[in-house]
């Protein structure tokens, strides 16, 4: 009743339009358009893979041709980072472990290579890349790892601060972190940074200890918590934020969306 005589005392100033978006203002309490809560409790559940143990020995080179690779866990397809539509080139990660270390081979197809950053800890994502965040623990603190085609690497330990439901609200990078025991290796098919030509894709393959995360070898049937993300960029195109879990919230930094990874046999 009270939005009903709010608007018949506006009708005679504002003209009918505007008078409508205004009683609509009243009765919900924003306007068209404006953000509604996000309750990730509401979203689908965020995906899950089983990461197989292998024991083989490999030499980090990118190029992803030992047997143990066609035997790991495929994680794809890769999709816009909102839950939109699909991703305009193919991007896979192949994931397995071992008593020392987690192993992650990216594979990126891209038609147009674009970096130039190659100093430890650059904002990658402001060209293209791949990252990687993980906890064995509770979700307001994380690893952020990232490589690019360059064989430029970034790490860093996440503080995030969540609210009631599970929402970032703000979060802060502790740079100064290191992963000492990690390698990581890539190759290319293609021309970093000339449009003029097609390229093919870049590919990572990365060694990284459990003791870089300070973990113990995770036991048969530990679940962690950890999501993939990739930015794909090329000229005159829009760039890609896309996710092997999509968070379906602002931003790759929504734990609560991370995708579940359970360590098999």
């Amino acid at each position: 009743m009270k939005s009903f005589l709010a608007c018949n005392r506006l009708r005679s100033i504002f003209p009918t339009l505007v008078c409508l978006l205004v009683c609509l203002w009243i009765s919900v309490g924003r306007l068209p358009g404006a953000d509604s809560p996000v309750n990730p409790g509401h979203q689908p559940q965020p995906r899950r893979i089983v990461v197989p143990k292998f024991k083989s020995k490999i030499t980090i080179d990118g190029n992803l041709d030992e047997r143990v690779w066609s035997r790991a866990a495929v994680l794809k397809p890769f999709v816009p980072n909102d839950g939109s539509g699909a991703e305009r080139e193919g991007t896979e990660v192949r994931l397995w472990y071992d008593d020392r270390a987690l192993y992650i081979g990216w594979i990126c197809t891209d038609r147009d290579i674009q970096a130039t950053f190659t100093a430890r800890d650059s904002k990658f994502w402001e060209e293209e890349v791949a990252e990687f965040f993980i906890t064995a623990g509770g979700l307001d603190k994380y690893f952020e790892l990232q490589w690019n085609p360059l064989g430029g690497v970034f790490d860093a330990i996440i503080t995030n601060e969540l609210d009631t439901l599970g929402v970032s609200k703000k979060f802060t990078g502790d740079w100064n972190f290191t992963a000492k025991g990690m390698k990581s290796a890539v190759q290319v098919k293609g021309t970093v940074g000339n449009s003029s030509d097609i390229d093919k894709y870049w590919r990572v393959e990365v060694m990284l200890p459990f003791a870089d995360l300070n973990q113990s070898t995770p036991k048969r049937g530990d679940v962690w918590r950890a999501n993939f993300y990739r930015f794909n960029r090329g000229k005159d195109q829009a760039a890609e934020l896309l996710s092997w879990s999509p968070t379906l919230l602002p931003g790759f930094h929504q734990p609560s969306r991370f995708g579940y990874i359970q360590f098999g046999k």
